[in-house]
């Protein structure tokens, strides 16, 4: 399942118990529905549980943390921090191979509002805020994310994403998908769930063109490596895709030929 190895590469390690459910899910010995309902029960069943208090739309980053702690706030008011990520890998992961594989529609625009529509569907169960652009900038691993580019960032990812791409062959189109992911990353429009949400889209738009874009060829080192290098010098704005060659042309294979 390509889902879960999106998945891996966001930081998820998944247990031998965590892979079988996931692959009943496929097999289709439980639904959808059955799937979420349960992995929310695990959850609520072993963590500390309060009130929500979560905002739909948060005004700063401290406002999606529970007050002192670096717990994310939920719909679900669960008080510990590994729980609700496992919470969130488990759902997101299981609503991710829907998308793909039409159980779950959405429209596709291949553009912000459809990378809006996958971050809903994927973590909507965990954070009230999926699918909401974040309004505040944000620091991760000594690059700023600013709210600002969001939308520029985007608009330009979805201009590379509507060229004609049929004439291209497979390290050609790679280097397409890298060049839109490299915008698609400095965007970084939500809190949390962004890696996962591009990808989704991305595999998506890979389907139309007779690609699979198989995440589990690369390892979670180089694939942030290369995310790292292709972004923007301080105070820049345009991100280098050629960091990002290397791990779209390992990932990117003919459909039928995928794992």
């Amino acid at each position: 399942m390509g889902a879960i190895a999106n998945s891996v590469l966001e930081g998820w390690a998944p247990t031998s118990p965590d892979t079988e459910r996931l692959l009943a899910l496929a097999d289709g010995a439980v639904t959808l529905d059955e799937y979420v309902a349960s992995a929310i029960d695990r959850a609520l069943a072993g963590a500390e549980v309060g009130p929500p208090e979560c905002a739909d739309v948060p005004a700063a980053f401290a406002d999606t943390l529970y007050p002192g702690t670096g717990i994310l706030r939920n719909r679900l008011g669960i008080r510990d921090a590994g729980a609700v990520q496992q919470l969130e890998f488990e759902i997101g992961t299981a609503r991710q191979f829907g998308i793909e594989t039409g159980a779950i529609d959405v429209p596709a625009t291949f553009d912000g509002v459809h990378l809006i529509a996958i971050h809903r569907v994927l973590f909507g169960e965990v954070y009230p805020w999926a699918g909401v652009f974040r309004r505040y900038d944000m620091d991760l691993r000594h690059q700023t994310f600013r709210a600002a580019w969001i939308e520029r960032y985007l608009g330009d990812a979805a201009g590379i994403l509507r060229k004609p791409a049929h004439h291209l062959d497979r390290r050609g189109y790679a280097h397409h998908l890298a060049e839109a992911y490299a915008y698609l990353n400095c965007a970084h429009p939500f809190r949390e769930g962004n890696g996962r949400s591009s990808k989704t889209l991305l595999q998506l738009l890979a389907a139309r063109h007779g690609y699979h874009l198989d995440f589990a060829a690369v390892t979670k080192k180089q694939w942030d490596g290369a995310s790292r290098r292709s972004a923007p010098d301080y105070g820049h704005y345009r991100p280098d895709a050629h960091a990002l060659f290397r791990v779209f042309t390992a990932i990117t294979v003919p459909a039928d030929q995928s794992r």
